[in-house]
C-alpha cells in the first residue's frame, strides 16, 4: 500500500512551465539562499551554498529545461540525491495528491512538464548528467580527510602581518595571529574599564575583550571607523582582539633583516612593547615589530583578562580547540570571496602600479614583479576566475604562493581578512568545474555570517597555472 508521500506530487514553475515531481523525491523547500559562484562551473549552475553541513549545489531548473534567461527564483527544491542538488524554481504552486499511475514515472528521476508545447516528461537525472557531467564524479570524502589535511611545508623566512596604526607601520607575527575580521557590530561597551578597553564580544561561545592599540602604544586616539579591524591573537591560554586602524600585508622576511628596536621606538604609553623593527627592501623604511607577551604582560590588558575571562577551563578549552582549527586567507574577486590556507601564502603585497609585460604571454599575465630580487609571473584572477569587468582602486594586492619550487603571484581584487575555521566547520566541496579539475576541495561554512566559503586548493591553483601558461605559449609559438 502506498504511502500519502508516495501519492504526492509538488508543482512548481521553472522557465515558463508547470513541472509536477514526486514529493517522496524532495528532502525539503527552502528560500534562496545567498549562493557561491563556481568559477568556470557548467551553465545553469547558480553555484553553491551551506545546507547543514554539506555544500549543496544549486541548479536552475529553467536552464535545464533550456531557458536561456530564466527568471529569479525565489525557492530551492532540495532533492533526496547522494550527494543532495538544490533545483532553483521560480515559484512553488501546489503540493496535491498524484493521479493516475504517473506517480510511477515521478519516482524515478522524471518530472511531467505542462508548457506552450503541451504536457510531455522530462527525465531529471539524464539531464543532470548530461548538462552536470561533473555530479556523476562527486564524491563525498572521508571525514579524516577533511579534518586532517596534509600541511604545507612553512617558508624559513619569518613571517608577520602588517598594520597600520595612526599612519605608521606595525606588524605581529603571522603565527600568533588567528584571525582578520572587520569590527563585530556587538561589541558591548563595559563600564568603568580603562581607555585601553572599547568593549567585549563574542566569538565561539568565548568573550573577547577589544583593545585599542592605539591607545596601548599612546598613540592619539580617535573613534573607531567603518574601516577599522579586529586582529585576534592567541598568546600562550589567552586570546585577545586588538583594534587595529587597517591591515596591510602579509610579509615574509630574512632573519637578517630584523634587528633590534632603538630605544626611542619605546617611549610613553609604548614601553617595551616593540621588540623589534623590520628593514623593508629599496629603503622603503621600518616597520615597529609588537611582541604579543609584552601586550598581554601590560597591567592594564592582564586586569582586562582577568575580569572577561577570568574561568580557567575556557582558557583550556580555547588552547585544546586551536590545534583543530585552520587559517584561511580569504581574497576577494568581484562579488565573490574565496580562501586559501595561509600556510600555502608566502607574502601579501600590494599590486604594483606597473608590471613587466612579457611579450607573447596570455592576457591573464599581467606582467612579471620583483620580489626581492627573484622576477616572478603575476596571474589575474580576475580572469582566471571569469569575473566581469575590471578591478580597480588601492585595495588590489599579490597573493605570491610557493610549492614543489613552483612560485606566482595572484592579483586579486583585495584581500579582506583572515578566517580560522574550526575542523567540524570544514566540508567537502563538491566537484563542479567545467574542466575536471578540483580547484576547490573544501568549503568553511561562516556561522555568524551564514555563508559558505569555497577554499582554494594551492596545490591545483599553482598546477593549472603552469600547464596553461606552458600550453599558451607553446600555441603562440612559432612552428619549427
Amino acid at each position: 500500500m502506498e504511502s500519502d508521500d508516495t501519492r504526492q506530487r509538488l508543482t512548481v514553475r521553472a522557465g515558463g512551465a508547470r513541472v509536477a515531481m514526486a514529493a517522496a523525491g524532495v528532502a525539503e523547500v527552502i528560500r534562496t539562499p545567498r549562493v557561491t559562484r563556481v568559477p568556470h562551473g557548467p551553465p545553469g549552475l547558480l553555484g553553491v551554498t551551506h545546507l547543514r553541513g554539506l555544500v549543496l549545489p544549486v541548479v536552475s531548473l529553467g536552464a535545464l529545461l533550456g531557458d536561456d534567461h530564466p527568471a529569479d527564483s525565489t525557492r530551492v527544491v532540495v532533492l533526496r540525491r547522494d550527494p543532495p542538488i538544490g533545483l532553483a524554481v521560480d515559484t512553488i504552486e501546489t503540493l496535491t495528491a498524484s493521479e493516475g499511475d504517473g506517480q510511477v514515472e515521478l519516482q524515478h528521476g522524471r518530472l511531467m512538464l505542462d508548457d506552450a508545447s503541451g504536457a510531455r516528461w522530462f527525465d531529471l537525472d539524464a539531464a543532470l548528467q548530461d548538462r552536470f557531467a561533473a555530479f556523476r564524479a562527486a564524491r563525498r570524502a572521508p571525514e579524516r580527510e577533511v579534518a586532517a589535511r596534509p600541511a604545507v611545508a612553512a617558508a624559513p623566512d619569518l613571517a608577520f602581518l602588517g598594520f597600520v596604526l595612526a599612519g605608521q607601520d606595525y606588524a605581529l607575527p603571522l603565527d600568533a595571529v588567528a584571525e582578520v575580521m572587520a569590527v563585530p557590530k556587538a561589541v558591548v561597551a563595559l563600564p568603568r574599564t580603562e581607555a585601553v578597553l572599547i568593549g567585549v564580544f563574542e566569538l565561539r561561545a568565548e568573550v573577547l575583550p577589544v583593545v585599542s592599540l592605539r591607545a596601548l602604544l599612546g598613540l592619539a586616539e580617535r573613534a573607531v571607523q567603518a574601516d577599522d579591524r579586529i586582529v585576534v591573537v592567541h598568546i600562550g591560554d589567552h586570546r585577545l582582539a586588538l583594534l587595529v586602524d587597517r591591515i596591510s600585508v602579509i610579509l615574509r622576511a630574512s632573519r637578517d633583516a630584523v634587528g633590534p628596536a632603538p630605544t626611542l621606538f619605546n617611549r610613553a604609553g609604548g614601553e617595551a612593547r616593540i621588540d623589534s623593527v623590520l628593514r623593508l627592501p629599496d629603503g622603503r623604511g621600518l616597520v615597529s615589530i609588537l611582541v604579543p607577551e609584552r601586550v598581554i604582560a601590560d597591567d592594564r590588558v592582564s586586569r582586562l583578562l582577568a575580569e572577561t575571562g577570568d574561568q580557567k577551563d575556557m582558557a583550556m578549552a580555547s588552547t585544546t580547540s586551536a590545534a583543530a582549527r585552520e587559517r584561511f586567507l580569504v581574497i576577494r574577486l568581484g562579488d565573490e570571496t574565496y580562501g586559501l590556507p595561509i600556510a600555502a601564502v608566502d607574502e601579501v603585497v600590494r599590486l604594483p602600479e606597473t608590471l613587466t609585460r612579457l611579450p607573447k604571454a596570455p592576457a591573464y599575465i599581467q606582467g612579471v614583479m620583483n620580489l626581492r630580487g627573484k622576477v616572478i609571473p603575476v596571474i589575474d584572477q580576475r580572469q582566471r576566475f571569469s569575473v566581469s569587468g575590471e578591478a580597480t582602486g588601492e585595495a588590489r594586492r599579490v597573493v605570491v604562493v610557493t610549492l614543489d619550487g613552483l612560485q606566482a603571484g595572484f592579483a586579486v581584487d583585495a584581500v579582506s581578512r583572515i578566517l580560522e575555521v574550526e575542523a567540524e566547520d570544514l566540508m567537502p566541496a563538491p566537484e563542479l568545474s567545467n574542466d575536471g579539475d578540483r580547484l576547490f576541495d573544501r568549503a568553511a561554512k561562516v556561522e555568524r555570517e551564514g555563508d559558505v566559503i569555497l577554499l582554494i586548493d594551492p596545490r591545483a591553483l599553482l598546477a593549472r597555472a603552469e600547464a596553461d601558461l606552458l600550453r599558451d605559449l607553446t600555441a603562440r609559438s612559432p612552428a619549427s
